[in-house]
């Protein structure tokens, strides 16, 4: 039994033997402080195991003590019928998914049923155990050796020899894949060391991504190593008109979510005087050749994140298989901005903020990873630039960046608060996730969040501000952060993860 279950275990055997109290009586009986009791109560009252009055403070008891509970109880006969219709249900998509994985969006439409019941059902089944769902593919896999074995086979089948880097490296395997390219995981031979590569297709914004990676060099950014330009004949009009809504997270700091992308006109996105090494790369394009069966690809060398993504951090605590630290949280969340703080210090806009694209490196700091989106703050001559709009994830998009052709750096301020809230609270199903993200966005709450969080509360509510002026900037972020978590130098050089 995890710790956090075993809080949740001792609070309802506290309300059962004393019945209705407040969280104060409750911390002070159980040895707790009254944030965490708080947590934990509004945990247990979204998964329907209390409630609470409508009192100043909240007086607590437990759901089993209601009328309600005769509602609940079902006859053998009642239970029967259901466990045999959800059985029904599991068949057909466990049929489904026999010839392979799919996305929830088609096995709505083979099942002919709303997307909305399907993904409901797809997450019951996920909790116990029955399917699981691709991070790079989103696709839906049957659990077990059948399910793995394909997708084992299907990745194997598509390594082969990668054109590009099977001169220098060893592919051990493929961390992530999209419209815009994939990673790989290799192994350098002649020195030994792993490395993640990333491969897209050569354009001006695989240009300035490699730019900006080679001018930043600081503690929380995936270290860039060297690129290089390669050509690949393309072998099916699927290798050639490969664009998909597909996204996941890898070790190296990149990922392929670009839904709703355009293509980029953003004017003077970085300077023309970087490294020698990068800026003639386009020049080295046209020794290679170019004919209309091949494509010109950009390998991209960087560091390989070994301790994984912030979405699988968070995953783990959804899923109680990990506690929520307060301490951990605030240390992980000031390496985040102070990451976001260099890079706007060097005058640009990461643009996809976002936990799969923030990492952990083998030391267990904090990385933040693909720049395919990053930009100048202001063109060369200090003025606005005329974006493109809705470029990122628009589910962590600011709205100015969803709406609005000019902005700056303030942009990245708001997935910033949209993170530390993911980082704080319990959020049990994806669509709850993707409703209380919506709710965010309008600077609507979760019960029980300021109660919990009260300091955490109102600097997410400034982050999460509709307007950029009001947003603090990263620096000040940071020196809050110092201020009113403690976080000391010390604590600061300790291991994240």
């Amino acid at each position: 039994m995890s710790a956090e279950t075993q809080m949740e275990r001792k609070i309802i055997d506290f309300l059962r033997q004393n019945g209705k109290s407040i969280a104060l009586t409750i911390a002070k009986e159980i040895g707790l402080d009254k944030s965490t009791v708080n947590r934990h109560l509004y945990n247990l009252q979204r998964s329907n195991q209390v409630f609470n009055s409508n009192e100043k403070p909240p007086v607590w008891d437990l759901m089993e003590k209601t009328n309600g509970i005769k509602q609940t109880v079902k006859t053998p006969e009642q239970k029967s019928l259901t466990t045999t219709a959800e059985t029904c249900e599991e068949k057909h998509v466990r049929d489904l998914l026999k010839s392979g994985g799919l996305k929830a969006c088609q096995i709505a439409k083979d099942l002919g049923q709303p997307r909305k019941t399907v993904n409901k059902q797809l997450y019951s089944m996920m909790q116990t155990g029955k399917v699981k769902k691709c991070e790079i593919s989103s696709l839906w896999l049957l659990e077990g050796e059948e399910s793995n074995e394909s997708h084992s086979q299907e990745s194997d089948h598509r390594l082969g020899s990668v054109a590009g880097l099977s001169q220098s490296f060893d592919v051990i395997t493929k961390l992530g894949e999209g419209g815009f390219g994939c990673v790989f995981k290799v192994k350098h031979k002649f020195d030994g060391k792993i490395y993640a590569v990333k491969k897209v297709v050569l354009t001006g914004e695989a240009d300035s991504e490699v730019k900006a990676l080679a001018r930043l060099d600081h503690p929380n950014i995936v270290r860039y190593i060297t690129c290089w330009p390669d050509s690949e004949s393309c072998t099916s009009n699927q290798d050639r008109n490969q664009v998909s809504n597909t996204s996941g997270s890898s070790s190296c700091g990149v990922t392929f979510d670009r839904a709703g992308c355009e293509e980029r006109n953003d004017e003077d996105d970085e300077d023309d005087d970087d490294d020698d090494d990068v800026s003639d790369v386009t020049s080295r394009m046209e020794s290679l050749g170019s004919t209309a069966d091949s494509r010109m690809y950009l390998f991209i060398q960087m560091e390989f994140c070994e301790g994984g993504t912030l979405t699988t951090w968070i995953r783990a605590r959804n899923r109680m298989n990990k506690q929520r630290i307060a301490v951990e949280i605030h240390k992980i969340f000031y390496e985040i901005v102070s990451g976001v703080e260099y890079i706007h210090s060097n005058s640009l806009i990461h643009r996809d903020l976002k936990p799969d694209n923030i990492l952990f490196g083998m030391d267990g700091k904090v990385k933040i990873g693909d720049f395919g989106l990053v930009a100048a703050q202001t063109n060369h001559s200090g003025g606005p630039i005329e974006r493109t709009k809705r470029r990122g994830t628009l589910q962590y998009m600011s709205p100015e960046q969803e709406n609005k052709r000019n902005y700056d750096e303030k942009t990245d301020i708001f997935p910033l608060g949209l993170i530390w809230f993911e980082m704080l609270w319990k959020l049990s199903t994806g669509m709850e996730r993707a409703e209380l993200l919506k709710d965010l966005r309008n600077q609507r709450f979760p019960e029980g969040f300021c109660d919990s969080y009260p300091t955490e509360n109102k600097f997410i509510e400034k982050m999460l501000s509709f307007a950029p002026e009001d947003r603090p900037p990263a620096k000040d972020i940071k020196e809050k952060l110092e201020k009113f978590f403690s976080l000391d130098e010390d604590l600061l050089s300790q291991k994240t993860i």
